[in-house]
């Protein structure tokens, strides 16, 4: 018996194949098609089929709650249904059932119209009229109240949402020292509420969509009506319309099913918590996705500029901002060229630095029983360990790991031999730069692209870095967002919108950059 045939897998009773309990069962589906199914004129049948459709043998947050309607003749018998937890429980009982349960109603004429009864004895604001049954119970379950009378052929659903949620917070991703310190949350109309206070528009849209063939999530695609362009628009809207999923339970999930490149490390869209920055987003024609439960807003179009932007940018005056920026360029190449460089470089252009220098160099590394390639792949292991560590650990001991992996054990390796102090350097060097860049993916894509700039470094030298910076490049370049080249006003270029322009732009006053603008009244369409 060799030692693979000792290890391996062997299931009891000798066979070769392993059978699961479950693996021949075919599953049925046990509910029945109400696709179809209408209010009827009977109450009884109408709490038959929304019982079966919402399961209320075996939900226990479901509640109806039956009454009945004083007449002169005879009472007429109603049931509301609502989920609790998500349903106001005070506004179904002071303005739903006290009213009907209190008032004498006098039926008209079109005793099939139950609109005639809301309309004179329930005074709650938001109403809204449905046959199909199946739309109600989805309506329920989005918070409102359905309500069913005994002769109607049609139901009420009133809206009386009322979700637990976070109250508007600061944002924790994008903090800024000067400006607005609000964020959103996962309520869909607290976050759109919070772009219609800052741009006072009636432009403003905020287009009503649904995501998840059985999830239904209620999304609001926000743009500003005669600035945004139709073309660009239109792109946006049939991608979206064209995502198949069955549930869709965050933004991010439909990031991934609408960017151009998905195996791409750069990210094609933005991603933001800040209110203030989507609503400059959508001034300058751009539109923005929220999306209920989701505390993040996408951004379409983007382009690499607006991905190495910070909020605060705007808020700075021109000398501050025009310094940042500078810095955030600096930590981009940092971030991305110093190990690989410094691989290449002392192993195969020596000559291209000082003596004294290189003599520095490799008495440091004279100990060390690895090669320089090694003490470079263990040291950003070991930093991209600590960094997701940092973030799983609960927050009271993350600090305390940033100590014991940054000081002790990186001391402790130097002192052991294991790696030389420059490799230290540079690792923590890089680090650092990846924390100045304010995307956290545009940092995630420096992170990957690094380790191909390192072993590129180590194995060819500068070329082999030149060679992947074309490789990179042409990927970038070739990429475009809904339309919108990647790299613009770079590649290609425009006019009104030059390469220095795009990089120092401080929003002095904020406008449709030209490669986006809709087109006058009466003048030719802008191409996309």
């Amino acid at each position: 018996m060799t030692l693979f045939e000792f290890f391996k897998y062997k299931p009891h009773g000798g066979g070769e194949s392993v059978d699961f309990p479950f693996e021949q069962e075919t599953v049925h589906e046990c509910k029945n098609d109400y696709s179809d199914a209408s209010v009827s004129c009977d109450i009884n049948k109408n709490y038959d089929i929304i019982s079966a459709i919402l399961h209320t043998d075996i939900n226990g947050d479901v509640v109806i709650r039956w009454f009945n309607i004083n007449t002169p003749n005879e009472p007429i018998r109603g049931f509301v249904l609502s989920v609790d937890g998500l349903s106001s429980d005070k506004s179904i009982n002071d303005f739903i059932l006290e009213p009907l349960m209190s008032a004498v109603f006098e039926p008209d004429v079109d005793s099939k119209n139950i609109s005639t009864l809301a309309d004179k004895l329930i005074p709650q604001m938001q109403v809204a009229y449905e046959t199909n049954l199946l739309k109600l119970a989805d309506s329920i379950n989005f918070g409102n109240a359905a309500f069913f009378v005994d002769g109607f052929e049609n139901a009420i659903i009133f809206d009386v949402k009322s979700w637990e949620h976070r109250s508007v917070d600061t944002p924790l991703n994008e903090a800024v020292v000067q400006g607005p310190h609000e964020a959103f949350n996962e309520m869909l109309r607290c976050n759109t509420a919070l772009i219609r206070k800052s741009i006072n528009n009636s432009s403003l849209i905020m287009d009503t969509m649904f995501f998840g063939n059985v999830s239904k999530t209620r999304a609001s695609l926000a743009y500003i009506d005669g600035v945004i362009n139709p073309k660009l628009l239109s792109s946006i809207k049939s991608k979206l319309s064209s995502i198949d999923m069955d549930y869709v339970l965050s933004v991010f999930e439909i990031e991934k099913a609408v960017e151009e490149r998905p195996l791409l490390p750069m990210p094609q869209i933005i991603t933001t918590e800040r209110p203030d920055k989507v609503s400059r987003a959508l001034i300058e024609g751009r539109a923005a996705l929220i999306l209920s439960g989701s505390s993040y807003a996408l951004i379409f179009p983007s382009n690499i500029t607006d991905i190495l932007a910070s909020p605060e940018d705007a808020y700075l005056r021109l000398p501050y901002s025009v310094f940042i920026k500078l810095v955030r360029l600096l930590a981009v190449i940092l971030s991305l060229l110093t190990p690989g460089l410094y691989l290449a470089v002392t192993g195969h252009h020596t000559d291209a630095i000082l003596t004294d220098m290189l003599i520095a160099l490799r008495s440091a590394g004279n100990n060390v029983p690895f090669t320089p390639l090694t003490e470079v792949i263990i040291m950003e292991i070991s930093f991209e360990l600590i960094k997701e560590a940092g973030v799983r650990i609960p927050g009271a001991i993350g600090s305390s790991l940033g100590i014991v992996g940054g000081l002790i054990l990186g001391q402790s390796a130097v002192s052991a031999g294991l790696v030389s102090p420059i490799i230290i350097i540079i690792v923590s060097v890089c680090g650092i730069a990846s924390f100045a860049i304010p995307s956290y993916s545009l940092s995630f894509s420096f992170r990957i692209s690094r380790f191909a700039y390192i072993f590129a470094g180590a194995y060819f030298g500068i070329i082999g870095i030149i060679s992947i910076m074309s490789i990179h490049l042409a990927l970038v370049l070739g990429t475009k967002s809904f339309g919108i080249p990647a790299c613009v006003p770079f590649a290609p270029k425009t006019s009104k919108h030059p390469a220095f322009h795009a990089i120092f732009d401080t929003h002095f006053n904020v406008s449709p950059p030209e490669y986006m603008k809709a087109a006058e009244k009466g003048g030719k369409q802008n191409e996309l």
